[in-house]
């Protein structure tokens, strides 16, 4: 980029890009001389051997000036920047720096900077990102392969590993479930007891003053707290009256006659029957028309 770029790089004598530039200038004309040299040489040493004669010839090599080679406009640029440009002054915090004080410690100038936005070196870097995009690419395509083959070798395996875990999953939420069901059904079990007191004493007794009627109230309200805990539970109540008789939730405790329901016909509620979703808590007891 130094010795081909059209621009011209205006930069201090003591730049480390002016030093480097200098630097292949002086080692490119040193190479061009040496290929001179070696070509005069060769030049001479083919000429003997092709001269046909009889006695043994003597090779003589005159000194000769080298051919002076037309410089180019970025050498010509270069020898001009480092014969016009005038010593730097130092400043007092160079002087202060003393030996360490060099072109390291300089920042890079505008100029200097650009040198890495150019298309030259874009494209290399660019060059460089897309190798090291295909190198990835390749590790994927070898990961891919290597797991290609193991799901070949363990696929059938690891779904029948999956179905298995799904079963067994599937089994210990049932469980679960009928577990806490059962121990539902036990404590509604205990409860329907004080359900059935509640009954008796709200069909026995018949309030008449004002606190008998507060204290039956008072009663009502925690009887209803208990049937709210039930719903709560997905506790149900059986359905009884004006249904037919289902021998599954129903226990006929009697049949009779009756003018408002058919026979086969529910007529009467002796005691509530209570189901959780498809368990059966308690039948209800009921009383069945006879017609």
């Amino acid at each position: 980029c130094l010795l081909s770029s059209p621009i011209s790089l205006s930069l201090p004598q003591n730049h480390p890009i002016t030093c480097i530039r200098s630097n292949i200038l002086k080692t490119t004309t040193m190479i061009r001389q040496y290929l001179l040299l070696a070509t005069a040489y060769l030049a001479a040493t083919a000429t003997a051997f092709t001269t046909p004669s009889s006695s043994t010839t003597t090779i003589a090599f005159t000194r000769t000036t080298l051919p002076s080679f037309t410089t180019t406009r970025l050498y010509s640029e270069a020898e001009e920047e480092q014969t016009e440009s005038p010593p730097s002054e130092s400043t007092p915090q160079e002087e202060n720096h003393g030996e360490h004080s060099g072109p390291e410690y300089e920042l890079p100038s505008e100029e200097a900077t650009d040198i890495l936005n150019s298309p030259a070196f874009l494209k290399r870097k660019v060059d460089v990102l897309q190798s090291d995009i295909a190198a990835v690419e390749g590790e994927i395509d070898e990961s891919m392969k290597l797991l290609e083959a193991g799901k070949a070798e363990w696929g059938q395996k690891l779904d029948d590993l999956q179905k298995e875990y799904q079963n067994i999953q599937d089994r210990m939420n049932k469980q679960t479930k009928e577990g806490g069901g059962t121990a539902t059904v036990e404590v509604v079990r205990k409860m329907l007891e004080v359900l059935d007191n509640y009954d008796r004493a709200f069909g026995a007794i018949t309030p008449e003053t004002d606190e008998e009627k507060e204290i039956e109230q008072t009663y009502k309200d925690t009887y209803d707290l208990i049937l709210k805990t039930f719903e709560e539970l997905g506790v149900k109540a059986v359905e009884t009256l004006g249904t037919e008789f289902d021998y599954e939730v129903h226990q006929a405790v009697m049949q009779r006659p009756c003018d408002e329901y058919e026979e086969g016909i529910v007529c009467e509620e002796l005691a509530r029957g209570w189901v959780l979703e498809d368990k059966l808590i308690r039948a209800a007891m009921v009383s069945v028309s006879a017609g």
